[in-house]
Formats: structure tokens, C-alpha cells, sequence
């Protein structure tokens, strides 16, 4: 039993398949998008541990995208489902899963 599940960590690994987290990328945001707006937006899918945008560390304005992490795998689902392609201050936005960092 133990080989088997090595064998499928082997091939996964060998599919580029990979692990998913629970947190999402957002990005094509209105720079004008608050923190709490930003979390707002994604709170009707799920419980969000963490919204994040990301900004400037010169002038503190925020770059246009963030991350949003949930508590389970299937609200992250949810979240993209639901707001991926959505207009969101006049903007086209695009919400997918985030890609792991190298560290992790």
C-alpha cells in the first residue's frame, strides 16, 4: 500500500500536478479598491482568513491584484467560479488559483 501511494506521488509529481492551497489570485483590480472593499467582495463564498492587496511600497497605492485566502478548498472553487471574468469598478477582473511560492 505504501509503494502505491509513493508510485502516485512519483507520477503526480512527473504530471506537474501539484497540491492545491486554499488561497486565490485576483488581479486586473480598480487601483482605487480598499482592503475592505477588496474583502467584502469575496466574503458571500466563504469564511476569508486573509485578503491581501498588494501595493506600492513607494507611494502605498495598491497595484491591482491581491490574494484571498479561505478556510477550504471548495469556497476557493466557489470564489473563482462566481468572480472570475466579473466587472468590478469598471474593470474586467480575473480570479484563479494562486501558485505556490518556491519556499513552500
Amino acid at each position: 500500500m505504501m509503494r502505491v501511494v509513493r508510485l502516485m506521488g512519483l507520477s503526480s509529481q512527473a504530471l506537474g500536478m501539484r497540491c492545491f492551497s486554499t488561497k486565490i489570485f485576483v488581479h486586473k483590480l480598480s487601483f482605487y479598491t480598499s482592503e475592505e472593499e477588496f474583502k467584502a467582495m469575496f466574503s458571500p463564498f466563504g469564511t476569508v482568513e486573509e485578503a491581501r492587496l498588494m501595493r506600492d511600497q513607494q507611494t502605498g497605492r495598491t497595484k491591482g491584484f491581491g490574494f484571498v485566502k479561505y478556510s477550504s478548498l471548495a469556497e476557493a472553487e466557489k470564489a473563482i467560479k462566481a468572480m472570475d471574468g466579473r466587472i468590478q469598478r469598471g474593470r474586467l477582473i480575473f480570479v484563479e488559483m494562486a501558485k505556490g511560492s518556491k519556499s513552500e
